[in-house]
């Protein structure tokens, strides 16, 4: 969060115009976090804002600082596979995220989060490119032991986990092959691609978006 506020305002592709530190973060409540986005002016992302530049304060500006984002990942040897990707999970995600990946939560407060399911990121998010997931889950996963998972099995876990099913991107146009098209025209994204018998992001058997509230819970504790 400190790297970020560095090079904000920022031209994004993926709304195509520049944002502001605020619209990044609106973002992240609409994919990332499967929400409703604040408004611009809430007291949420102003609190949010405020802590991040006093996070970077002295930093300088406008320029990416070391520490920001996560190393990339050199491709495979061998094509990312599912079932794979699956024995990698079992063994070194599921004590954690769950062996379905319902998460972990204490007290009311997440505490592992769900990776698939009504719950999970939806489509939009970035994680749900295979290549973003293994680059930060090669980083950072298993929690405290970052760098132990091979970069085969980085993608391979990547791509088990990001072709699992999920609530649907925000930005869905009404048409599976279309939205795919328009937002996911990728060889890193499973949208739209026949898995186990069905197609990811078939409105038919996708969660829906926007279903985690802002938090009315976060505003009266303030």
């Amino acid at each position: 969060m400190w790297a970020a506020w560095t090079v904000y305002p920022a031209y994004r592709s993926k709304n195509g115009h520049v944002n502001s530190f605020e619209e990044r973060l609106q973002g992240c409540f609409r994919f990332s976090m499967n929400g409703k986005a604040p408004k611009l002016g809430d007291p949420v992302l102003i609190a949010l804002e405020s802590y991040c530049y006093f996070l970077a304060k002295g930093l300088p500006t406008g320029e990416s600082v070391p520490g920001r984002g996560f190393p990339s990942l050199p491709k495979p040897k061998l094509p990312p596979d599912y079932t794979r990707g699956a024995e990698v999970y079992t063994q070194n995600c599921a004590s954690c995220h769950g062996p379905q990946a319902q998460g972990q939560s204490s007290g009311g407060q997440v505490v592992f989060p769900e990776l698939w399911g009504p719950e999970s990121y939806n489509w939009g998010a970035g994680m749900t490119s295979i290549k973003n997931a293994a680059e930060f889950i090669h980083a950072n996963m298993p929690l405290g032991l970052g760098g132990t998972l091979s970069v085969q099995q980085s993608w391979d876990v990547a791509a088990f986990i990001d072709s699992q099913v999920r609530p649907q991107d925000p930005r869905f146009t009404g048409d599976v092959e279309q939205t795919r098209i328009k937002y996911h025209n990728s060889e890193y994204s499973m949208y739209g691609r026949p898995v186990n018998g069905a197609v990811l992001g078939d409105p038919a058997l996708t969660p829906p978006s926007g279903t985690v509230p802002v938090g009315e819970e976060v505003r009266s504790e303030k």
